[in-house]
């Protein structure tokens, strides 16, 4: 059975919940915001590896029909992990520029890097505003390019079925 409090102390109560719920929720983004940090020079390496490999490896070895099927996954997952890799450098951006607001921003705008871009620019810092803007335009324009390489596939390969015969030119003789 729940106890209701009324009066002194249930306000006593829901206070003292809504502060520790508050303490807590600061806990945890503190430690995401720590880890991050922590993990920063890696992921700005391992993006920036993605964005080299996607350019000298990918964007070349489409010129082979046969490799575009293997090519248009592995686009798709290079552009999820820069994704995340953007929405993490975007997430610590946001706690450094903005502090406990910019965690109200994030879910109240749902727009991640266009509050990160902000907050760079709010402080100054022009070379993480490079990084994010190159990051995210890269995330797109490989979902992107992976699609339209996915759509210059013929069918018949995609379903794994084999070269496709026109029905019409083959003779039956009985």
């Amino acid at each position: 059975m729940i106890k209701v409090y009324s009066g002194k102390k249930g306000l006593a109560l829901v206070l003292l919940f809504t502060a520790g719920v508050i303490f807590l929720l600061s806990l945890f983004f503190w430690g995401i915001s720590s880890v991050i940090q922590l993990f920063l020079p890696l992921l700005i390496i391992l993006s920036y590896l993605l964005i080299i490999v996607f350019l000298l490896g990918v964007l070349p070895s489409t010129y082979f029909k046969y490799m575009r099927p293997s090519l248009c996954v592995y686009s798709a997952m290079m552009s999820h992990a820069l994704g995340v890799a953007t929405w993490l450098m975007s997430f610590f951006i946001v706690i450094k520029a903005f502090g406990l607001l910019g965690i109200f921003f994030i879910l109240a705008f749902k727009l991640l890097v266009p509050i990160a871009v902000v907050g760079a620019m709010i402080k100054g810092s022009w070379h993480i505003v490079g990084h994010l803007l190159l990051w995210i335009s890269f995330t797109y324009g490989m979902r992107y390019y992976s699609k339209r390489l996915l759509n210059s596939i013929p069918r018949a390969s995609q379903q794994g079925r084999g070269r496709v015969i026109d029905i019409d030119a083959v003779e039956v003789k009985g």
